[in-house]
């Protein structure tokens, strides 16, 4: 019984801490050779570590 309550704990605080609030996309644009447009979104995050 005591197991099973130590992983539901641990899941919900994997998925708590694991939200991603101080992360943002950034988009780029670039043009190519024949002037085709490149879109590239970087996931830039300020946490140090993440679950």
């Amino acid at each position: 019984m005591i197991v099973i309550l130590i992983l539901i704990g641990s899941v919900i605080f994997i998925i708590h801490t694991n939200d991603h609030e101080e992360c943002e996309l950034k988009t780029e644009i670039n043009y190519g050779k024949n002037e085709e447009k490149i879109v590239s979104e970087i996931h830039i995050c300020k946490e140090k570590y993440n679950l």
